[in-house]
């Protein structure tokens, strides 16, 4: 019986080390989110755009000094929303 326990706490210790957490270290998700092209996220993207868009800075709509980089594509490409 003992050695049942023994083996029991021996595998459930192993599993908690083993699955424990990585402090952030791993990436979860993509940079990027699309929604069927009528929008498009990219995070942290400092990028050109390229010349057949209308491209908006956020700058140019309200003052700010904490910049994200992040860029918002609407309508395939249409308008671009940048944060840079």
């Amino acid at each position: 019986m003992r050695i049942k326990i023994v083996t029991l706490l021996a595998l459930s210790t192993a599993a908690l080390w083993f699955t424990g957490c990585d402090q952030g270290r791993a990436q979860m998700g993509s940079r990027e989110s699309n929604l069927l092209g009528i929008a498009k996220i990219e995070k942290d993207n400092y990028g050109p755009t390229t010349a057949n868009t209308f491209a908006v800075h956020t700058d140019e709509l309200y003052k700010r000094k904490n910049f994200s980089g992040d860029r918002v594509t609407l309508l395939w490409g249409l308008v671009t929303l940048k944060d840079y």
